[in-house]
Parts: structure tokens; sequence; C-alpha cells
């Protein structure tokens, strides 16, 4: 059965989401000025792109016509 566009849109978000937090942690494992940049610079996107495309999708999905 093939994935529904919203559930693709849902699993990318969640994988933005995913990889966003992981450089997150990965960052604040490590003490370094360096560090702190990766966390903003790359987490923080991530983070914020998954947010934003799984409300986005939520906002743009086909709702079923009732009859």
């Amino acid at each position: 059965m093939a994935a529904s566009i919203i559930e693709t849109r849902i699993k990318w978000a969640s994988l933005l989401v995913a990889a966003g937090l992981l450089v997150q942690i990965l960052a604040l494992l490590r003490i370094h000025p360096l560090s702190f940049v990766a966390f903003l610079v790359i987490g923080c996107p991530l983070v914020g792109a998954g947010s934003l495309l799984y409300l986005t999708s939520l906002l743009l999905a086909d709702k079923p016509e009732s009859k």
C-alpha cells in the first residue's frame, strides 16, 4: 500500500527533528566553543524545519469530504 502525502511529509519531519536532536546531543557531550556553534547553526534549524514541516503537513492535509 502506498503511503499518502501526509504520511511521507510526517516521516520527513520526524527524520529532520531526530537528526537535529542527535546533533544537539552530540554538541552537548563535548565542551568546546564550536560545539555551541554546531548546536545553534545545525541542530536548531533542523529541529525548526522538522517542526514547521510537520505543522504545514497537518494544515495542508486533504480533508475528507462529508456527505
